[in-house]
Order: C-alpha cells, then sequence, then structure tokens
C-alpha cells in the first residue's frame, strides 16, 4: 500500500506557508511526485485515502458540498490548507498525568485536537482496563469505543499519524485490538469442500456467476474455486488463508483496462504477501482481449506498458495498443457461450498443478 508523507505533500502545495484553498488536481499532481512509479489508474483512490488521513488528522478541510469524479472516484473538489501559523497556534500539550505506557514518549508533545482526544481517550482507557487487560477486539470497534469513530484505525497509520503511531508509541498490541480481514467471497466449483487446489478470482459479480457455471460443467474443472474481490474492494484477499482448505495459487481475472489491471496487480501482490502464489489466469486474459472493445479511457504509453507488463508476454503489447487507443473491454464479454470455446488443457490435468 503506498503511503503518502503529509508533511512533504502540504511543503509541496503551500510551500510559503499562507493556507489556502488547493483544487483536486493540484493535490493529485503533488501526491504523483511522491509516487512516480504508480499506475494512473490508482491514483485518485490514494488521493481519495490520502484528502481522508489528511482531514482525519486535521491537516486540512475538505470541500463538503462540492465533488468531482477522478476516474471511479469521488474526490472532495478542494481541500483548504491552514497557515503555518495558525497551526502552530492550535498544537497544545497534553496537559494531564499520562501513565506509563505512554509518558515516556508523549508526554512534551503538542499536538492537534484531534491527536489530543486520541491520546487522551487511550490514556483512559489504559486506566479502565488496568493497563488493557481486556479480550482482543476489531480495531474498528476499539476505536468506535475510544474516539466513537469506528473508521478512525482504518488508515496507515491510523488517527493521529506518526506522531502517535509505531514502535513503542501507540500500536494495535498496546490496544488489544487487530484488522480483521474482510471475508472473501468465493464459492466451490464442486458440491463438496475441495482438497488443496488452485482458484480462479474474477474482479465482477457476473463473471464469478458464469465462471461457477461453466467450470461446474466441465468434466475435469482446472479451479477448485471461484473467488470475487468486488471491483477495487481487494481486502478481502487478505482472507486468503482463512479459506476451509489449501489455496494453492491464485489465478486472477479484471477488466482489460487501465483501472483493472491495477487492481489486478494490487489482488496478485496481496495474495503473495499473505503466502499464496499468484499470476494472472493466461488462457482467460488471452480469450478476453480477442473479444470486442469499447470505449474507454486513454492511457499515456508509458503507463499503458507498465499496466500490461503484468500480463501474459505474448498479449502485452496488444494490450498496451488498447490502452493507448482509448479502448477497454470489460470481463463481462466472457458469456457462458464464450468460455465454452476455450481450451483449458494448457492449463494441466488436476487441480494441484
Amino acid at each position: 500500500m503506498t503511503i503518502i508523507d503529509l508533511d512533504t505533500l502540504i511543503t509541496a502545495l503551500d510551500p510559503e506557508g499562507r493556507g489556502g484553498r488547493r483544487h483536486a488536481d493540484e493535490v493529485a499532481v503533488a501526491i504523483r511526485a511522491q509516487a512516480p512509479h504508480l499506475p494512473a489508474a490508482e491514483v485518485p483512490e490514494l488521493v481519495a485515502e490520502t484528502v481522508r488521513r489528511g482531514a482525519a488528522e486535521g491537516r486540512w478541510t475538505p470541500a463538503r458540498n462540492t465533488t468531482v469524479l477522478r476516474g471511479r472516484s469521488t474526490l472532495p473538489k478542494s481541500v483548504t490548507l491552514p497557515s503555518t501559523k495558525t497551526m502552530t497556534g492550535q498544537l497544545i500539550p497534553v496537559g494531564v498525568p499520562l501513565r506509563d505506557e505512554l509518558a515516556g514518549w508523549a508526554a512534551t508533545l503538542r499536538l492537534s485536537a484531534a491527536q489530543r482526544e486520541l491520546l487522551l481517550a487511550v490514556n483512559d482507557w489504559l486506566r479502565r482496563t488496568s493497563g488493557g487487560d481486556v479480550p482482543f477486539a476489531a480495531a474498528a470497534e476499539r476505536a468506535y469505543e475510544l474516539i466513537r469513530d469506528e473508521k478512525a484505525f482504518d488508515s496507515t497509520p491510523p488517527r493521529g499519524g506518526a506522531q502517535l503511531w509505531g514502535p513503542g508509541r501507540l500500536t494495535f498490541q498496546l490496544l488489544r485490538c487487530e484488522r480483521i480481514p474482510t471475508p472473501l467471497t468465493w464459492e466451490a466449483v464442486i458440491p463438496t469442500v475441495p482438497g488443496p487446489g488452485p482458484i480462479v478470482c474474477v474482479e465482477n459479480h457476473a463473471t464469478f456467476r458464469t465462471m461457477l457455471r461453466y467450470l461446474r460443467d466441465q468434466p475435469n474443472p482446472q479451479w477448485a474455486a471461484v473467488a470475487w474481490v468486488q471491483g477495487r474492494n481487494t481486502a478481502p484477499i487478505e482472507a486468503l488463508l482463512s479459506l476451509p482448505f489449501p489455496v494453492t495459487r491464485l489465478d486472477y481475472l479484471g477488466d482489460l483496462d487501465a483501472a483493472g489491471l491495477a487492481i489486478a496487480a494490487k489482488v496478485c501482490a496481496t495474495a503473495e504477501i499473505v503466502g499464496v502464489p499468484a499470476r494472472p489466469a493466461a488462457p482467460l486474459w488471452k480469450l478476453l482481449i480477442d473479444q470486442p472493445a469499447r470505449k474507454g479511457a486513454k492511457v499515456f504509453e508509458m503507463d499503458a506498458r507498465k499496466l500490461a507488463a503484468w500480463l501474459p508476454e505474448e498479449i502485452r503489447e496488444r494490450t498496451a495498443s488498447l490502452l493507448q487507443s482509448g479502448q477497454a473491454i470489460p470481463q463481462e464479454v466472457l458469456r457462458y457461450d464464450v468460455l465454452a470455446s476455450l481450451d483449458l488443457r494448457g492449463l494441466g490435468k488436476t487441480l494441484d498443478t
């Protein structure tokens, strides 16, 4: 996950510290400067997350009633930065006795109102629970218990930023909580829970159902199950190891456009992090690129080639050309009758290959 340094970002947006309003596109340009290798399709989502995190930390105020659509993300039209003098005047000391878990590093900090609220809430919670002598809870549940905001711990670092969070400071271990992976939507191809085997994962619900129907009609299905990541929501992939059978490999199919390829790379990277080998579902991508295209968003050559580099080598050039020409092919083009033309023999004869 790409994390933008908010101090560097604010310096780029407001080098003189005068404050003022900045359009969402200005914020996006400054963020892209910190993450030059990020695919263009992923920038709007990163802007949305960064704006939300900065607002939570009191770094700026997003526009409340005006928005702009960038890619698939709806962003506040602008953010308003306070002047440096105003920010300095808003920082205040903790001003109360802290428990030993906090006093050694937090007693002399000057904090924003949001940071101080969180720190005092943690201090009171540690006092009430004898240092956290309570069962573990989901991070969202603990966040609501502390400051009545269940989303406060969603970002990395959570609300309060690096000044409050990190080794020797606030941690989920100290607060006796953990992030719970979103459940992964999946169904077995065969009627019973399969043994160890590969799965195919798709981006959209219609393809999820069609792929299940197609594989269930095969005498020797090449995947043990079909999973669905629900578009940009790739977090459920972290739950791969919680499936009731060992997943030996994840093969992924998405839309053939910039956003779909960015999601694909992210899905496979997440699977690898949790210990499941991941790769493109090559025969499905090769079938997809031969289907009729529709109008999409034009992609610059450099970005198009970076996105296509994840795919099987034999379709990379065609994919890059497709993206540059402003065309796209959604996976919903793979109807049952189209899948029926697919020769899956190249995938092997058994589920564990």
